[in-house]
């Protein structure tokens, strides 16, 4: 068997895998493969014929206060015969060494199982808020401002991007999204018969919302807004079709509060179902490239040590001394080091998912000089993070 990225006699195979895998829904089965499917950006293993491979998608994400080029592992596939015999220790290592190759200092990934992925360095740093209401409850939220016109897909890019932008401004690790990844979204809404409108209050663009309609249900896949007249013309929008559907489910950042000012009970039961779902782990592939693209608001100096297994250009001691907004890392002797952790914990921390004191209490740190963790702390702490991108 041999590793090696894919080549464009492998495009109809792949295609067979994902389908036997995942779904062969049209027509968004076929676009996708004929739009998004780039065999440069996926990783295969051949037994004469491709027999396991995965997809690096290239993102941009808003993280650390700059923006960092990422991989966004998809469609991880083995065909039937070769699942359980050690098809990914060989395949995502070869996926670590071709996305640092690539530059690609992060790296993101929706998991089945979050703890699947841990052996190769991933862990859970996305949650999302995911709200299933009657659609009684939210009459207190909306207001009748605002105009709304049918997004066309291809069209109005620019203002969604200003409310998408406004939106998550407060918000770490979102997407920065452009006009091929704003046609995306639409062509995978539009391909599984939903709607998507645009709000105007004043000719001025202030809120979205992409959805379906499906089991007397209004399953929102996102909705943005500019402010809080937006936010209630939207929801005076939801609330219109009342005689259509009985719930309404949307997805939403944690720090979202909305819950806090919506009707519910408690007894003899609660309305409102509201959980956390987990979302998107995440791994950084470079620690070097990665600290040196951030831009930070405190200046810091501390030294750590980092075990990574399945990267090995990573098992250093690192010198960070963050100045004037910008990091210089130099790899030092292990004698010097202040704490140490493996590239699973750090992942977390560089994504802001925890801070450096949860790490420690949960045992994921060893700390030989505290002065180091108060240091870190000034630079790597925990953040509000949101990504929605499914693909």
């Amino acid at each position: 068997m041999k590793i090696s990225l894919l080549n464009k006699n492998d495009k109809e195979k792949a295609k067979s895998l994902w389908g036997y895998a995942f779904e062969t829904d049209e027509p968004f089965y076929s676009w996708y493969f004929d739009n998004v499917y780039d065999e440069n950006n996926c990783v295969g293993i051949y037994d004469d014929e491709l027999v396991s491979y995965l997809q690096l998608n290239p993102y941009n994400l808003k993280l650390n206060n700059n923006i960092f080029p990422c991989s966004y592992v998809v469609g991880v596939i083995s065909a039937p015969e070769y699942r359980n015999k050690g098809a990914m220790k060989k395949l995502l290592p070869k996926a670590l060494e071709e996305m640092n190759n690539k530059g690609h200092a992060i790296s993101i990934l929706m998991p089945f199982d979050t703890k699947f992925y841990s052996t190769y360095g991933w862990e859970l740093s996305y949650s999302q808020l995911k709200y299933h209401v009657p659609i009684d409850v939210i009459k207190g939220l909306k207001n009748k401002s605002g105009d709304f016109k049918k997004v066309k897909i291809g069209s109005s890019t620019d203002s969604l991007n200003e409310i998408y932008e406004s939106y998550l401004c407060k918000y770490n690790g979102y997407v920065k999204r452009d006009n091929i990844e704003w046609e995306y979204i639409m062509r995978e809404i539009d391909s599984y018969g939903g709607y998507m409108y645009l709000l105007t209050i004043d000719n001025k663009p202030c809120g979205y919302i992409f959805y379906y309609i499906e089991n007397k249900t209004l399953n929102i896949r996102e909705m943005a807004y500019t402010n809080l007249e937006g936010m209630g013309a939207l929801f005076n929008f939801i609330y219109s079709h009342t005689s259509q559907v009985k719930y309404v489910d949307w997805p939403a950042p944690i720090g979202d509060n909305l819950y806090l000012f919506i009707k519910d009970t408690i007894k003899p039961e609660f309305t409102n179902d509201i959980r956390v779902h987990p979302f998107m782990c995440t791994r950084v592939i470079n620690v070097k490239n990665a600290i040196e693209n951030c831009i930070f608001e405190n200046d810091a100096e501390f030294i750590f040590t980092v075990d990574d297994t399945y990267a090995p250009w990573n098992n250093h001691t690192y010198k960070v001394i963050v100045n004037d907004t910008k990091a210089k890392v130099i790899m030092i002797d292990p004698i010097h080091s202040q704490f140490s952790c493996n590239i699973n914990t750090f992942s977390q921390l560089f994504f802001g998912s925890i801070d450096i004191y949860e790490a420690i209490f949960l045992n994921k740190v060893n700390v030989t000089d505290e002065s180091g963790i108060h240091e870190f702390n000034k630079v790597f702490y925990k953040k509000n993070n949101f990504i929605n991108e499914y693909f």
